[in-house]
C-alpha cells in the first residue's frame, strides 16, 4: 500500500503532481497535463499505466471514462503526511497578522474574535476558534453574590483575564456571609489552579472525612453541587468566513451547502470535530480530511487545527475548514503561525 510502504519513485512523483495540479485547477487531471511536470520524463502511455495502478489502489478516481483522474481523500492524506511541509508566510502577511492581532490587546475575547477573522482572511477558508472551556481556566478571583428567588451570582475571574458571570440556583438557604467565606477560601487557597483541579481537590478533601471540615468548606461543596464551577460546557466557539467556500466548485450543490451551514450552527458537533482533530495532531497540528471526519455532513471538507496556549497550558484551538481541494501548505502555515502568535499575546498578560 502506498501510504504504509514507500512506493516506487515514479508512482510517488506522479501522485504528488496530480494532487498539486488538481489543487490548482479543480479539474480532473489527464496524463498529458502531468507528464511534463515529472522529474523523470515519461511517455503519456507510461503515465496512464501508473495512473491506472494508483486508481486500483484507491488513490485516484475517474469521474467519467473519458475524463482524467481526481485525487481521493487517501491521496490527500498521503500528500499532507509525507510531502506537504509548511514553510513560512510572506513577511508582509506575517506583519499584517501581527499588526491586526496587536490591536486586539483590549481583551482576550476581542483577540479570539479577530484571530478567527484573520484565519479566514489569510487562508481563504472558514476560520474557527474554540475559546477556553470553564474547566480549563485558571482561577484568579471568585465572588459570590446572593440574589433573590433562590439564586446566586458567581463572578469568576480567570487567566488570561477572562470574566464569566454564572447564575446558579441554590437548593437551600445560604447567607451572604457564608458566600463570602466560601469565596475567600477559594481565593486564598486555589489562585492559579484550573477550575477542574479546584473541584477535584475539594472533593478529595471532603472524601477523607466530612466531619473534620468546618462549615466554610461544606459551603464550598454545596456551591459546587449547585453548579458554581460546572465543567460540562465547552468554551465559546467563533466562526468567520462561511461565505469563503460558497464560490468553490465543490459546493455548487445547494443542498450540500445548506447541510454544511446547518452543521456550523451546531456548536457541539463543531467542538467534537475540533477535539477529534486535536487528538489526531502531530507536532501540534491536527488535520482531518474528508471521510476521516466524524460528521458525515463534513465529508467534503478538510479541517486544520492547532491548540493555543496560556503559558504552555493548552486553553483552546484555532483552525480553518475548507474543501478537500485546499491549499494545504498555506492553510497549515497560517494556522501554525496564528496559534503561536495568539499564545504569545495571551501569555504576555
Amino acid at each position: 500500500m502506498l501510504v504504509e510502504a514507500e512506493p516506487g519513485r515514479r508512482k510517488r512523483d506522479l501522485l504528488l503532481a496530480i494532487v498539486r495540479r488538481h489543487i490548482a485547477t479543480g479539474m480532473p487531471v489527464g496524463s498529458k497535463a502531468v507528464a511534463g511536470q515529472l522529474p523523470e520524463p515519461l511517455s503519456s502511455a507510461t503515465v496512464r499505466k501508473i495512473m491506472g495502478d494508483l486508481e486500483a489502489e484507491g488513490f485516484l478516481t475517474q469521474p467519467h471514462i473519458s475524463a482524467g483522474r481526481v485525487p481521493t481523500d487517501r491521496a490527500y492524506r498521503f500528500y499532507v503526511n509525507g510531502v506537504s511541509t509548511p514553510g513560512r508566510l510572506a513577511r508582509a502577511t506575517e506583519a499584517y497578522i501581527e499588526q491586526a492581532l496587536g490591536r486586539s490587546a483590549a481583551g482576550p475575547e476581542e483577540l479570539l474574535v479577530q484571530t478567527c477573522h484573520l484565519l479566514s482572511e489569510v487562508s481563504r477558508n472558514v476560520g474557527l476558534v474554540l475559546g477556553p472551556a470553564l474547566e480549563e481556566k485558571l482561577l484568579e478571583h471568585i465572588k459570590f453574590v446572593k440574589l433573590p428567588e433562590q439564586r446566586v451570582l458567581a463572578v469568576i475571574v480567570s487567566k488570561p483575564d477572562l470574566i464569566e458571570n454564572k447564575i446558579i440556583c441554590r437548593e437551600e438557604e445560604v447567607s451572604q456571609e457564608e458566600l463570602d467565606g466560601a469565596a475567600n477560601y477559594l481565593n486564598a487557597g486555589f489562585r492559579g489552579w484550573s477550575l477542574r483541579t479546584v473541584r477535584l481537590e475539594i472533593v478529595k478533601r471532603l472524601e477523607k472525612d466530612w466531619t473534620l471540615y468546618d462549615s466554610v468548606l461544606r459551603n464550598v461543596a454545596r456551591l459546587f453541587t449547585w453548579g458554581a464551577l460546572a465543567v460540562e460546557e465547552p468554551g465559546p466557539l467563533f466562526v468567520d468566513g462561511t461565505t469563503q467556500i460558497l464560490d468553490r466548485p465543490e459546493f455548487e450543490d445547494v443542498r450540500k451547502i445548506k447541510e454544511l451551514l446547518v452543521a456550523f450552527e451546531e456548536k457541539a458537533r463543531v467542538v467534537a470535530i475540533l477535539t477529534a482533530c486535536l487528538e489526531s495532531a502531530r507536532s501540534g497540528i491536527g488535520i482531518l480530511i474528508g471521510r476521516e471526519n466524524p460528521d458525515a455532513r463534513m465529508h467534503s471538507c478538510a479541517f486544520i487545527v492547532a491548540p493555543f496556549r496560556y503559558r504552555r497550558r493548552a486553553m483552546g484551538a484555532v483552525g480553518v475548514v475548507g474543501p478537500i481541494r485546499m491549499e494545504y501548505e498555506r492553510a497549515i502555515t497560517t494556522v501554525e503561525y496564528v496559534a503561536n502568535l495568539c499564545s504569545r499575546l495571551l501569555s504576555s498578560n
